[in-house]
């Protein structure tokens, strides 16, 4: 994708985007909008939480009790050599001998992983994984006394609009390792929670690790996990209704709108509302300028899923009509450009409760 100030200018007027074809995902659109941020949570600290978020407090969080590391504002990771300062003891188990060979080949590591099963109103996206997330908009990180999977769900559901966590070992150094004075320190292991705003995909676990000094920070034991619970309900409309797939109404219906495309980041996460925000927007923008008979067309029922590209979540695709459609249209279920993949997930509807009477009229018009 490139970054483009289409999607900007859309957003200011509500203005849905033309579509090349009836209903089908506008691919070329959806390259000119911005890229997803990707954030890789910071490895040196026991607690992060972006700037970006309000700072609330997380209660049940078995937070590691040595001397703490300050709190980093925002979510760069800068190199820079150590003090040789301790560092805060981890709570996670040691491998067998103190090598990253070891720690990402002891099968007692690996166990904590493949025993966890996925917390209710969870599933399962990736187990076992040698490497922590780089994923849309990160919601922060803890360390944790023990590997749990109900523990970090428990934060991740206490964190209002926290759709995913990672739960992970990582391999950390006992000392701030000093390229001169302590090069390698003796190892500890840490047990860290990362909560994320977006959904999250195997595709996005590729933070392998890092080196401090030469010391080698790995990590083991890495789960993700996606909320599969449904949407929240939205002011004004009745659902959600979950989809399994996007809606694909007949074209002799001419009830498609256009669409509007959210890229996931910092700011926005998996949130509906933005749908039915946008929905809302393109009643009042038609309104204002209705066609030359005076009527125009309300937006009366938006479908908002998850678009992927090759299995990473890009962002919120939210598609508009001037018709209720049942569940048995949502037979879109993405498409291919080449060799890569546009898939439709998490897909959900919502029907505006008091549409507005068609053929409706625009206000203050007179026929031409």
């Amino acid at each position: 994708m490139r970054s483009t100030t289409l999607l900007l200018a859309l957003l200011g007027t509500a203005l849905a985007v033309p579509h090349p074809q009836p209903q089908f995902i506008d691919v070329d659109g959806v390259e000119a909008a911005a890229d997803p941020v990707m954030v890789t949570p910071p490895m040196d600290v026991v607690y992060d939480e972006p700037d970006s978020l309000t700072t609330t407090a997380v209660e049940a969080v078995a937070m590691a009790t040595a001397a703490p590391v300050a709190r980093r504002g925002g979510v760069d990771n800068v190199k820079r050599d150590g003090t040789c300062e301790p560092q805060p003891k981890g709570s996670g188990p040691l491998a067998y001998a103190d090598t990253p060979e070891a720690f990402l080949a002891d099968t007692n590591l690996q166990s904590l992983a493949l025993n966890a099963l996925a917390p209710a109103g969870y599933t399962q996206v990736f187990q076992n994984v040698q490497a922590s997330l780089s994923a849309s908009n990160y919601m922060g990180l803890y360390t944790i006394d023990k590997y749990d999977n109900a523990l970090c769900q428990s934060i991740c559901d206490q964190k209002d609009g926290c759709v995913a966590f990672n739960l992970y070992l990582e391999r950390d150094p006992t000392l701030s390792a000093n390229t001169i004075n302590c090069p390698n320190p003796p190892s500890t292991t840490n047990i860290k929670c990362t909560l994320w705003g977006s959904p999250i995909s195997a595709n996005e676990a590729k933070n392998t690790g890092q080196y401090r000094a030469k010391f080698h920070v790995v990590i083991a034991a890495s789960n993700g996990y996606n909320k599969i619970t449904a949407p929240d309900p939205e002011d004004g409309y009745d659902g959600p209704t979950q989809l399994g797939g996007a809606i694909n109404a007949p074209s002799s219906s001419k009830t498609y709108m256009g669409y509007q495309f959210f890229p996931f980041s910092q700011s926005q996460g998996l949130d509906m509302k933005s749908c039915t925000d946008a929905c809302t927007k393109q009643t009042g923008y038609n309104s204002r300028h209705p066609k030359s008979d005076c009527t125009y067309n309300p937006c009366t029922f938006v479908n908002g899923y998850v678009l992927s590209k090759n299995g990473v979540p890009q962002g919120l695709y939210c598609s508009m009509y001037s018709q209720t459609w049942d569940p048995s249209y949502a037979k879109n279920y993405g498409q291919y450009r080449g060799s890569d993949h546009y898939s439709v997930s998490y897909s959900y509807s919502y029907s505006v409760q008091n549409p507005v009477a068609q053929p409706a009229y625009g206000p203050s018009c007179t026929p031409a």
